[in-house]
């Protein structure tokens, strides 16, 4: 009976199991941006010199492409200062040639909620860079892409399967595409932009996340400090309307802790607001830069590396 029961056990897993890999499989060879980024990481591991980390701000911001260095630029979405350490301190000693390491101090860096600990994340870069970016190890979701995130890789699937991707990268593993840009979208047309809600994060002050993301962040700058790493901060451009719904408070809070690490760090600070002028074709969103916008930017940065 035990031995009958086990067999139609069988019978039924195996197709289950069946579809699951070859769901693995197809996932697995998806062009996302962090495969891109991850061949272009195998292959000029030896000779690339600055390391971008970082939110989807400075994803957007910058464009390897504009630096006279080989970058490797790693911001993703919604991506902390937790997140970003433990890429730097298990990828920084595979760059032997690494020089320079870029950090965001973007408005609501401090008062926006770190990463959880067992963030899917941990599966992407652990598949993508060998690194694990969690404390935590979950077989399944660590060692296998789609059931880390179904609903995100699903997603995924449905567009590349259907045409619509939308994605445009350069050997770098940056997004030339704007087909899906909130401003693209409008036509730019300033009066309907103007009209638009402004997505703002954090919406209110958020006093108890500050010390734990100051904490990272500093714990960024010490290992960089220890291995000889210059850093530059950077604060990417937004519009003139994201900026009028900035909170004092966070504001404030987040150019005092600025204050503070570039004076005992001794890094270079790199703020939004310059002479450099941006215009609506420049940016994706209110928060974003679009590649218009980057190569700006971009070439900026390469000017004050060099």
């Amino acid at each position: 009976m035990i031995k009958k029961f086990l067999i139609q056990v069988c019978i039924f897993l195996i197709p289950v199991i069946i579809g699951y890999a070859i769901v693995e499989n197809y996932t697995r060879n998806l062009p996302l941006t962090p495969k891109v980024k991850a061949d272009f990481y195998k292959k000029y591991q030896d000779t690339i010199e600055i390391l971008v980390l970082g939110a989807s701000q400075n994803r957007d911001a910058i464009n390897p492409e504009f630096l006279s260095q080989k970058t490797l630029n790693l911001a993703f979405p919604d991506q902390d200062y937790y997140v970003s350490s433990k890429l730097l301190e298990q990828l920084a000693p595979t760059l032997p040639s690494l020089k320079t390491v870029i950090i965001p101090i973007s408005y609501g860096h401090f008062e926006t909620a770190p990463n959880q600990k067992e963030t899917w994340k941990n599966s992407m870069y652990r598949h993508y860079f060998g690194t694990k970016v969690s404390e935590k190890f979950t077989y399944f979701k660590d060692n296998f892409l789609y059931i880390s995130f179904p609903n995100y890789y699903s997603a995924k699937i449905r567009d590349h399967r259907n045409g619509e991707s939308h994605l445009d990268f350069n050997e770098f593993g940056y997004n030339n595409d704007v087909s899906t840009a909130i401003f693209q979208k409008l036509k730019y047309d300033s009066i309907v932009i103007a009209g638009q809600p402004i997505h703002i994060t954090p919406p209110q002050p958020n006093l108890g996340f500050v010390a734990e993301n100051a904490e990272k962040l500093e714990a960024i700058l010490k290992y960089c400090n220890a291995h000889n790493y210059k850093v530059i901060l950077i604060e990417t451009p937004t519009t003139t309307r994201f900026k009028e719904q900035r909170i004092p408070e966070v504001l404030y809070r987040k150019d005092s802790i600025r204050s503070v690490v570039t004076a005992i760090y001794k890094m270079r600070y790199i703020e939004a607001d310059s002479t450099q002028k941006y215009y609506l074709k420049d940016y994706r969103d209110d928060n974003h830069l679009s590649p218009q916008g980057a190569e700006k930017f971009t070439k900026r940065l390469n000017k004050i590396i060099e």
